[in-house]
């Protein structure tokens, strides 16, 4: 097959700068009238959009005699600028030395060594500001020596871009058709002489900067706002200014290699997330071109390609290593969780609710960040508990267990904990656990002694995994055997237990190879772990009460069969009353039926649960509980104040606001769940808001948008109390005469239809902007 087009013949690797190509973009956006372009300036022999202005300016220094054969060049640079100087200079012969922040990546720096640069690495929390501070005083200090290109005051910098370079290639390639260009801002030379161009070939084609939010991660761009801002810049020029999330930034550019197969970096997504924006809001169709500034081979050691689904994986405690580790997935995108759950033998206490609700707060925030999630959480029906407690009420087992299922259920949805994907019953998988059980003893594991069958312990040697343990004082009855059974080692734990009479007069057994029996608690969890999430899972959920010895004989069990079983085990801690944990074996029960019945509103007890750290004790007080419910009621009362708000005045740094409430949320989240200071950014966002509205600031754009993120959020908390369905015409007429009667300062008559609306189920929420109303 002929080549698609000839060769070309080059003197030297410079005359390759430029002329990259646009590349119509396919799958991202979906509108036919709308064509997007993409320019690949990576196309660029030293791999950026930065190899254009480097060879500018190298050839003008020259050309006016600053830079000459004796002098070092020197830059203050993130990376890309730098390396299309080492690669200009590397061809004309010159020595370099850049100045560059630690944190800028590792890619980057290893181009610049092998180009021939040195590097003089600046402190990372000072960012590129301190690499251009260090320039500057080596420059000025040594000035016979050093050549300092200052590409943030070289007219050269934007130059290349505006006289017959980058935009006079888009025009030409849109044969005049385009009507918007966006471009990202770094040093702004791109921005700036695109924009400066287009103003003489069309001055009606949109030129758009991409700037990140600050306190952002996204390498290669800058926030004007908190560096320094380069002379060359001038923000009148370009027609907007966009700012452009993290997340976002991220997302696209994994899409464009995915579904375009563009492989590219942080600030090439940042630019064609705005890209996409624009594309989607023109009017009547026609061209949108934006440039993406370098390739992703720079960031392979940046958290960019690290994780699927965020910035920063998240970090979570793992038990089993004592210590935070990232979570990253066994199938990238999805995360497996297996949730230990209730004993059916009595209804919810607070220590389980509390294991619940740190389940549901972990699966909704891994939602949030857009993994998807399986949440097996089982149902011990068979257990030593749930049957001790059956026989001791003479009752039937799957009734008795049916009714505790069902509270539990009940319960769980009183705090807005939402259903897992399978909540498997113990009974439903005792054919498993029987041929598990078999297995163990085919690989000299395990034992039977008088129609039992127990695990050695001793053929376990890495037991003690999650708790050190030292074996020689593990005592009888540590491993949760409520009976008494004959063992040859009593710190063996059982898998089989053979029926009691009371169990075979209530036929509670099955019929298994060693006789009639039962099987134990912790050959249940592995067996149902196993079976529905798969081994190995990604997080184990359980409560430190469960450590030992449940978590470590379920870890003996797995591996014993040849299988790791979880990667991360995460346990929440105890909830204790009067100075002891919450426990009906141990007569110190509190359960949440006992606090709804004292009429405690059940989002206020979610708060209670969830708003302490999940690896701090929590206790019980009602004080704490009454002031959990004034924080939900707070957060309603803001939700309220949105609803029912004129548009005022809109404030400039709003979308500022937004994402640092936003981005403070979630790098407190993804530091081990650490929802206390989640929540105190949220509030001090909600004191944020309150003071815009009181003054009647916030337009409708931005009062729909904190709206927005606090509700975004709360998909997370699961707190604020939905909205109902409309009012029916008895509520309205008594709503109406409230009002009617608050106006006219009838106030007794106005608590009166208050308390009247109350006993119908409707509970009043009174704001500046008026009443609201939701459902109790």
């Amino acid at each position: 097959m002929a080549p698609r087009r000839a060769p070309r013949r080059v003197d030297s690797i410079l005359d390759l700068v430029g002329g990259t190509p646009l590349v119509r973009i396919q799958r991202l956006l979906d509108r036919s009238d709308v064509e997007l372009y993409a320019k690949l300036e990576f196309l660029n022999p030293g791999g950026s959009v930065k190899d254009r202005p480097a060879l500018r300016m190298i050839e003008q220094a020259e050309r006016s005699g600053e830079l000459t054969p004796d002098k070092i060049v020197l830059e203050a640079t993130s990376g890309n600028t730098g390396i299309g100087l080492s690669m200009v200079c590397a061809v004309k012969g010159y020595r370099m030395l850049f100045a560059m922040s630690e944190s800028a990546s590792e890619e980057r720096r290893k181009i610049l060594r092998a180009y021939g640069a040195d590097i003089l690495l600046t402190p990372a929390h000072l960012s590129t500001d301190g690499a251009i501070e260090e320039a500057y005083r080596l420059a000025r200090e040594e000035p016979d020596k050093y050549f300092l290109v200052d590409q943030f005051n070289n007219e050269d910098n934007w130059r290349s871009h505006c006289e017959g370079g980058t935009a006079d290639e888009i025009w030409g390639a849109t044969e005049g058709r385009v009507r918007v260009v966006v471009v990202t801002m770094g040093t702004t030379g791109t921005l700036m002489g695109i924009t400066r161009r287009m103003r003489e070939l069309d001055p009606s084609v949109r030129v758009v900067g991409v700037e990140p939010y600050k306190g952002h991660k996204i390498q290669g761009l800058k926030n004007m706002r908190e560096s320094y801002p380069p002379g060359i810049y001038d923000k009148q020029e370009p027609d907007e200014i966009v700012h452009v999330a993290d997340d976002d930034a991220y997302e696209i550019a994994r899409r464009l290699a995915r579904e375009e197969g563009i492989f590219v970096g942080m600030s090439a997504g940042a630019a064609m997330r705005v890209a996409l924006d624009e594309a989607a809001a023109l009017d009547g169709g026609g061209t949108v071109v934006t440039l993406l500034p370098d390739g992703g081979e720079r960031y392979l050691s940046t958290p960019l390609f690290v994780s699927d689904k965020t910035p920063v994986p998240l970090r979570l405690h793992n038990t089993l290593t004592r210590r935070e580790d990232d979570l990253v997935p066994l199938r990238p995108g999805h995360v497996g969780i297996y949730a230990c759950g209730p004993s059916l033998d009595g209804p919810p206490d607070l220590g389980l609710c509390r294991r619940m609700v740190f389940a549901d707060l972990l699966r909704r925030y891994l939602t949030f960040r857009g993994f998807g999630v399986k949440l097996v959480v089982n149902l011990a029906d068979i257990d030593d508990r749930t049957v001790t407690q059956c026989l001791a009420e003479g009752a039937e087992i799957g009734e008795f267990t049916g009714r505790w299922e069902r509270a539990f259920h009940r319960d769980m949805a009183a705090l807005r904990v939402l259903p897992a994907d399978t909540c498997p019953r113990a009974s439903d998988h005792v054919g498993e656990m029987i041929e598990q059980t078999r297995q163990l003893l085919d690989r000299g594991l395990a034992y039977e002694k008088l129609r039992s069958v127990y695990f050695d312990l001793s053929r376990a040697p890495g037991y003690g995994r999650l708790v050190p343990v030292d074996r020689d004082e593990v005592r009888e009855g540590a491993t949760v055997d409520f009976d008494y059974y004959e063992k040859d080692d009593p710190r063996d734990f059982t898998l089989f237990k053979r029926s009691t009479l009371a169990e075979l007069k209530a036929g509670i057994y099955w019929q298994t190879p060693w006789g009639n029996a039962r099987p134990g608690w912790h050959v249940e969890c592995c067996t149902m772990a196993g079976k529905h999430v798969g081994q190995p899972f990604d997080l184990h959920l359980a409560s430190t009460d469960l450590m030992f010895p449940h978590g470590e004989n379920e870890i003996a069990i797995a591996e014993g069969l040849g299988q790791p079983f979880a990667r991360m085990w995460l346990h929440s801690e105890v909830v204790v009353a009067d100075g002891h944990k919450v426990s009906r074996l141990s007569h110190n029960d509190v359960t949440l039926e006992q606090l709804l019945a004292l009429g405690t509103d059940p989002a206020a007890v979610r708060y209670w649960l969830l708003a302490q750290h999940y690896r701090r004790v929590l206790r019980h007080d009602p004080a704490e509980i009454e002031r959990a419910g004034r924080s939900v009621a707070r957060l309603d009362e803001f939700v309220a104040r949105l609803e029912f708000a004129s548009p005022g005045e809109p404030v400039a740094d709003a979308d500022q606001r937004i994402y640092e409430a936003r981005q403070g949320f979630v790098d407190a989240m993804d530091g081990d769940l650490n929802v206390s200071v989640a929540l105190a950014r949220l509030f001090a966002f909600v004191r944020w808001g309150n003071r815009q509205l009181e003054e009647g600031l916030l337009d409708r754009a931005q009062i729909d948008a904190v709206l927005d993120l606090v509700c975004s959020l709360d998909r997370v908390l699961g707190v604020l109390t939905p909205r109902e369905a409309e009012l029916g015409e008895a509520d309205r007429e008594l709503m109406e005469r409230r009002t009617t009667a608050r106006e006219a300062g009838e106030f007794e008559l106005a608590d009166r239809l208050r308390s009247e609306l109350a006993s119908r189920g409707i509970q009043l929420v009174d704001t500046s902007a008026g009443t609201r109303w939701r459902r109790t």
